[in-house]
């Protein structure tokens, strides 16, 4: 049942009771308004005219009995006059006490009736005892005074009398009652207004009694506390005298709230923390990732002139390849001159020995390119393997950023690696050109020896055979070389392909550092919003 419902039904029923009461009070009063009005404008007045008619009967019966005893004529006139006067008085109110002019009871219709009868019969007399007294006839008045008038005059005034008792009777008799109703009346009244209070306080107390468990207090405490509650206080105590009551459950809703904002505040904190670490380690990633950017860049310059250099070595081995070819040719013309030539042979093949080692150290050199280059392979590998890593950690850091500066200094140490990497890759390069030019050296040195040994060639033919096998020889191992030097070129272009990748990959790496660097700045300042949002609730 609703608290509408209940004090409709607590004030309906006060207000029933009310209506009940004022119908009643309404109902008695009429009543006794209409006794009194009966009492004083009905029957008073009725009794007036009849205390009239006794007055005037009365004093004509004595003034009747004077003019028979009058002693002289003016006595006679003035006793006349007077009754007269007593007549006139009487017609008047008799005027008014009719059944026309006032409403009669069948009992006062009788006794009207009865009296104007009498009336009748007795004026008849009167003016005959005047006439007689009149003409002197003093002994026929006295007959008809006290033989007709006298009995006529008892009657009409006991039947006057028993009009005026009748009212007086009808007045008492509804005095009688109206004084009943109205002693009933205050009666009921007194007990109709007990009982309407007491049902009032009862229904009043039992519904403030219900208002109260389900408010769990007074209402004007709980409008204070829920106040404090919406202007951010949670620190006011919420007392409630119910458990299932209102108060109890913003008892509970306060609870949750301070809990819910201590966590809220807790995790502010600490995302505004882990936002600062993670725009500081972005920051320093993006630096090592520009740095990064910069040797990688170094590393794919460094490496095209490696592979220019070595293209040109690979040329230098094709023209060698060229003349080789040429002096077999030539060395088979030589023949005859095979014994005039043969210190110059020797002389030629411990050049050609020179040039060998020269382009085993070459190859050597080469060998450990490749290695260096497989270095750079593994670097590149775990360069894309961190770069990944990293873009993980870019895409956790709006949460918490853990690992990001782990993986960021394996990055800037995997970049110093490449460096290391890249200059070992510059030193050798120098080695190679520096051998290479050594090569050439040896190469020009044995030019004219073998411009001296063609023109020995003519004289040493049979020698030019043994000459013809080291030539052969020396092109296989030309070609070898050559086949050697093609590798390293095709091996440097694909380290520089790789290098140039990890350097556009670098670039993606920074663009992202960057993005995530804006991002933790606008995290952080999210955060600060926050901590101002939520210092809004005091709960301490």
């Amino acid at each position: 049942m609703t608290i509408n419902l209940r004090l409709a039904i607590g004030f309906g029923s006060i207000l029933l009771m009310m209506l009940i009461l004022t119908s009643i009070g309404i109902h008695r009063v009429n009543f006794i308004d209409n006794s009194i009005t009966q009492i004083n404008d009905v029957n008073s007045v009725k009794q007036r005219y009849a205390i009239n008619f006794r007055g005037s009967v009365h004093d004509r019966a004595i003034a009747i009995r004077d003019v028979v005893f009058s002693r002289n004529q003016k006595e006679l006139n003035d006793t006349v006059k007077e009754i007269r006067a007593l007549d006139k008085f009487y017609q008047e109110s008799a005027l008014l006490l009719t059944p026309t002019k006032i409403s009669m009871s069948s009992e006062e219709m009788a006794i009207y009736n009865r009296i104007k009868n009498i009336e009748q019969k007795t004026l008849p007399l009167i003016e005959q005892i005047i006439k007689d007294r009149s003409s002197n006839n003093l002994e026929a008045a006295t007959l008809v005074l006290l033989n007709d008038a006298k009995p006529a005059f008892i009657e009409w005034l006991a039947t006057i009398n028993q009009f005026i008792d009748l009212e007086e009777k009808s007045n008492q008799a509804t005095t009688i009652e109206v004084r009943e109703v109205a002693s009933t009346f205050a009666g009921r009244m007194i007990a109709l207004t007990l009982i309407a209070t007491i049902i009032g306080s009862t229904l009043a107390y039992f519904i403030s009694i219900r208002i109260r468990n389900s408010v769990g207090g007074e209402p004007q405490e709980a409008a204070k506390v829920i106040a404090k509650i919406a202007q951010g206080n949670l620190t006011g105590k919420v007392d409630s005298c119910c458990d299932d009551s209102m108060m109890s459950s913003v008892q509970i809703m306060q609870a949750k709230l301070v809990k819910t904002v201590n966590g809220i505040i807790s995790s502010s904190d600490e995302l505004s923390h882990r936002s600062s670490i993670v725009a500081s380690g972005s920051q320093q990633a993006l630096v090592a990732a520009e740095t990064q950017v910069v040797y990688t860049s170094s590393a794919v310059s460094s490496l095209t002139e490696m592979s220019h250099s070595i293209n040109s070595v690979a040329d230098r081995v094709h023209q060698t390849e060229s003349n080789s070819k040429i002096t077999a040719e030539l060395s088979l013309k030589g023949r005859t001159a095979v014994q005039k030539v043969a210190s110059e042979i020797e002389k030629i093949s411990t050049t050609v020995k020179a040039t060998v080692e020269q382009v085993n150290v070459l190859q050597e050199r080469t060998s450990e390119i490749g290695d260096i280059v497989n270095v750079i392979y593994s670097i590149s590998d775990q360069t894309n393997l961190l770069a990944l890593n990293a873009a993980i950690e870019a895409a956790r850091a709006g949460e918490y950023g853990r690992g990001f500066a782990v993986v960021a200094d394996e990055v800037r140490q995997l970049a110093k690696r490449t460096g290391e990497a890249t200059g070992d890759i510059e030193k050798m390069i120098q080695q190679v050109q520096e051998d290479t030019r050594a090569s050439v050296k040896a190469m020009e040195a044995t030019v004219p020896q073998v411009e001296n040994g063609l023109l020995l060639t003519n004289e040493a033919n049979q020698l030019l055979s043994d000459i013809q096998t080291q030539a052969n020889d020396s092109l296989e191992k030309v070609l070898e070389v050559v086949q050697a030097t093609s590798r390293q070129v095709a091996t440097v272009e694909e380290i520089t392909k790789s290098v140039e990748e990890v350097a556009n990959m670098a670039k993606e790496s920074s663009l992202s550092l960057k993005s995530n660097s804006e991002e933790a700045v606008s995290l952080e300042q999210l955060s600060g919003k926050l901590k101002q949002d939520i210092n809004y609730f005091v709960v301490k």
